[in-house]
């Protein structure tokens, strides 16, 4: 029998912790018990396994995301992945791939349990694309069935009038729609906006990426529309939800996702025995505070305000500024090179050319080719709005600022 463990808050005055119940908690032995398993990070969880006083869950290391791509890689290298699981790449390059192993489920009767947009009545819409290292799109067609709900498995929305294709759901009696940011700014921004949309009553948005878009340009278009959403992150998948109630940017940990905050920064750690490699006080990249919320749910929110340098957010995903720039000098035509991003939605990949390599279309395009095919979470983005990444020569970058400038340009 696993003892039970009480959480303990964090005292040191540098962070705080949501307090689940020690019913969750109970886990965390077991958790330790599989993560020393693994050889990695034997030397992390090994001392605590089997103690007669286990020390406070903040009185852990903090288990950070190359560790975790490491450990990943271990597991799935020893064979070690208990029962069926999914591998996804949330983010980094084909060289050094951010990867994140997910149970089957991808914890959607979890999730289902206190998030509820969805019912029998219900037909979704799942505008998520499927393929290439992208998890929504099936997270999304396992939440409907966990629902009840009817799914229209769509992918992406073709190119041309938008109008049309509401008009084929509206037929289909959809009622629901998933989407991602991409896909959901060319829809406010489309032949649809000011067009009452009646039949869209529910708006799903988040996952493994953050959908940034405001609640009232989102109400203006769609004034019919209850607007649901999931924040999830790099690593730890979906670790909060809101409602149509909630605060803006200010969302709900899931009752298997234990959250920290320590100096201003998102720890999570996964309260479930079937993620593998387990995630203790797993350190993200986002920043945050506890705040209350309106909608009257019990227990303390998570006010989410973003990425912290040298991660920017794009498309709703945790890009690393400074992996492009190592995939922007990997090649000799690049000695240097810098990101600028012009809110949050426009990036700039500025280089300093190598002597001789011809600042020109052709140079400016085979290297912005070259760091797109290499990225995991960029390429995916870049492509429903192309314009919104360029390379351009300069004449010189600056040292201290050559990881990510935030500007307007």
């Amino acid at each position: 029998m696993v003892p039970l463990v009480p959480l303990v808050p964090h005292r040191s005055g540098a962070g705080r912790s949501t307090g689940q119940a020690a019913a969750g908690l109970s886990v965390l032995p077991e958790l330790m018990r599989r993560a020393a398993r693994i050889p990695s990070l034997a030397a992390k969880y090994a001392p605590h396994v089997g103690a007669d006083d286990l020390p406070e869950l903040t009185a852990l290391p903090v288990l950070t995301q190359p560790e975790l791509a490491r450990a990943t890689k271990e597991v799935l290298t020893l064979g070690r992945a208990s029962d069926s699981a999914q591998l996804w790449a949330d983010g980094g390059t084909l060289d050094s791939p951010a990867l994140t192993l997910l149970p089957e489920g991808m914890f959607a009767p979890q999730i289902r349990r206190v998030w509820r947009p969805l019912g029998p009545a219900d037909v979704l819409a799942n505008l998520h694309p499927p393929g290439k290292l992208r998890p929504d799109h099936y997270f999304y067609n396992r939440f409907a069935a966990e629902s009840g709900a009817t799914t229209l498995a769509f992918g992406r929305l073709p190119d041309g009038n938008h109008d049309d294709w509401l008009d084929f759901f509206a037929r289909h009696h959809v009622t629901a729609v998933a989407a991602p940011p991409e896909t959901l700014r060319r829809l406010l921004g489309g032949t649809t906006a000011g067009r009452p949309v009646p039949w869209l009553r529910t708006l799903l948005l988040g996952g493994a990426a953050c959908d940034p878009t405001a609640d009232a340009q989102i109400a203006e278009c769609f004034p019919y529309t209850d607007v649901w959403r999931l924040y999830g992150s790099p690593g730890a998948w979906v670790t909060g939800h809101r409602g149509p109630q909630c605060l803006a940017d200010v969302y709900h940990p899931l009752p298997h996702q234990h959250v920290e905050i320590v100096d201003g920064m998102l720890r999570v750690t996964t309260l479930d025995v079937s993620r593998n490699p387990p995630l203790i006080r797993y350190q993200t990249q986002d920043r945050g505070e506890f705040a209350r919320c309106t909608c009257g749910l019990s227990g303390p929110a998570v006010r989410v305000f973003g990425p912290a340098s040298p991660f920017f957010r794009f498309h709703g995903r945790a890009v690393s500024a400074r992996e492009l720039v190592e995939l922007a000098t990997a090649g000799e035509e690049v000695t240097a090179a810098q990101v600028a991003v012009s809110g949050e939605q426009r990036i700039q990949l500025r280089v300093r050319l190598a002597p001789g390599v011809p600042d020109d279309h052709h140079t400016h395009a085979w290297i912005r080719f070259r760091v797109l095919e290499s990225h995991l979470a960029l390429a995916a983005c870049v492509t429903e709005q192309p314009d919104l990444f360029e390379v351009v020569a300069v004449d010189d970058v600056d040292p201290a600022a050559a990881v990510l400038v935030s500007e307007e340009y």
